[in-house]
């Protein structure tokens, strides 16, 4: 069975090099594949990695 990586907030904040505010809106954004668990958000790093190549330009 393949490991689904998953990533919290401070971690895409500390990929992306951006703020924590700034990552909690990326987070709530209609269009990000964010996953609630509770209080916590986590994003899957596959799904993560498939926002920003269709966010390119």
């Amino acid at each position: 069975m393949e490991e689904i990586k998953t990533l919290t907030v401070e971690d895409v904040k500390d990929i992306l090099k951006i703020g924590r505010n700034r990552a909690y809106d990326i987070f709530a954004r209609e269009d990000f594949p964010a996953i609630l668990l509770g209080r916590k958000y986590i994003v899957e790093e596959n799904a993560l990695k498939n926002w920003l190549q269709k966010r390119r330009k």
